[in-house]
């Protein structure tokens, strides 16, 4: 980290290293809050079905933004306007549903208006997610990748771990809907300090983007994704890795709204445990990344996302066959020691394998395919859950990600880079 802090004044690669670095720190405050997203739309009364549509429809907009999204984005020469703009929408977001509690709405309509705010507010995010892992790649050396988004990864982590702790102290100490009104407003005032540190940010000249003349057949979602399909054979490592990240998240997807579910619902957690939860997987998280961030120098990134990546689904098993909230809290400890070294793998993987000569479309394409498991599934676990119970169902969410994790065993994916040097980071 001390790199971070001995920078080249006169190194334009530096100073956008150090203002990548820096903003997410501020951006991380209103992330936290952000994780309080669905114990506010329950405690406004939000049923079973509404929260997995929290969870299921932000996906369904990223599958229906992300293709239009990466080829508006492809043919800008200059992307950095609207990734920004984007940004402030989504940010701006957060600032209107803090005081949806304060508007004139009647007390059964209000917990689904939250969630329709909420899925709408991700609109935004959607199309900066499209512009942004390309913007990244541009903006960071190769050499400077790994270090960069550990060291993200890390300040964002402590940030969560800090502010996930005082945030539920605060949720279950101040008055209802007060509490979330002031820690909304105070998470959107940090994030515009972000804002500034991204605003100054210097990209490299960029070639100017080739527009192709797509037929009027090809313009819709259906017609891209058939473009799309045919383009894949041309790189099958990419097609490889977007397929094995479906296959391994199907059951995670699955299990995404029952856990606050289950833990409000069926055990009783409160805000303040809510809080601890996050910052025990934070703070685990900062470790976990100092520790994998050596060993991939040392063993190289696919090794340890194969051997990490099988162990994500053990997370749900073991709170399925857990009742106790204190033991929740160590095994959640234990899974972001596991989920920190798939972060950052599966993450840097991705970059290196996503075709460079059009890097936002084939971006928009993997988030397409990989939100559409992530908009079917949370449904389909809520509607188990409601029939069968929380814990078998959990069990087998666990038991579905196991053997889908092994798809990256059984088709590996291994990046150019990777495959003449194994440890390439």
């Amino acid at each position: 980290m001390q790199r971070f802090f001995r920078i080249n004044p006169q190194s334009t690669v530096d100073r956008n290293n150090y203002y990548l670095v820096l903003e997410i720190l501020w951006a991380s405050v209103l992330g936290s809050a952000g994780t309080f997203n669905a114990a506010f739309a329950l405690r406004l009364g939000a049923t079973n079905a509404q929260i997995g549509l929290l969870s299921s429809i932000p996906a369904l907009l990223a599958v229906l933004i992300a293709i239009p999204a990466g080829s508006f984005l492809h043919t800008r020469a200059n992307r950095v306007p609207w990734l920004w703009g984007s940004l402030f929408l989504h940010r701006l977001g957060y600032l209107i549903i803090a005081f949806i509690p304060w508007l004139p709405i009647p007390d059964e309509q209000i917990g689904i208006v939250v969630i329709g705010l909420i899925i709408a507010n991700t609109a935004a995010a959607h199309f900066f997610n499209v512009g942004f892992i390309p913007f990244m790649t541009e903006v960071i050396p190769v050499e400077n990748r790994a270090s960069v988004f550990a060291a993200r990864n890390i300040i964002s982590s402590a940030t969560l771990s800090v502010c996930g702790f005082l945030f539920g102290i605060w949720l279950e100490r101040i008055l209802f809907p007060v509490n979330y009104t002031l820690m909304f407003a105070f998470g959107f005032m940090c994030s515009m300090i972000s804002l500034v540190y991204l605003f100054k940010i210097k990209v490299p000249s960029q070639p100017e983007p080739v527009v192709e003349v797509v037929p009027v057949a090809n313009r819709g979602l259906k017609g891209q994704l058939q473009m799309f399909s045919q383009a894949v054979s041309r790189y099958p490592t990419f097609a490889r890795f977007t397929l094995n990240t479906l296959f391994h998240g199907i059951g995670l997807w699955l299990a995404v709204p029952l856990y606050v579910l289950y833990f409000v619902r069926e055990l009783g957690a409160t805000e303040g445990w809510l809080g601890i939860n996050g910052t025990v997987a934070t703070t685990a998280t900062i470790i976990a990344m100092l520790f994998w961030r050596w060993r991939i120098r040392h063993w190289g990134e696919f090794p340890i996302l194969k051997g990490s990546i099988i162990l994500a689904g053990v997370y749900p098993i073991v709170v399925g066959l857990l009742h106790e909230l204190p033991y929740i809290l160590i095994a959640t400890g234990l899974n972001a020691l596991v989920t920190s070294a798939i972060t950052l793998t599966h993450f840097n993987t991705m970059v290196k394998v996503i075709p460079g000569d059009k890097r936002p479309v084939y971006t928009a394409a993997y988030i397409t395919v990989a939100n559409l498991g992530a908009f079917i599934c949370p449904l389909i676990g809520v509607e188990l859950a409601n029939r069968f119970g929380f814990e078998p169902v959990l069990i087998a969410c666990g038991l579905l990600s196991i053997v889908g994790s092994l798809s990256f065993w059984v088709w590996p994916v291994q990046s150019p880079i990777e495959s003449n040097n194994n440890a390439t980071v």
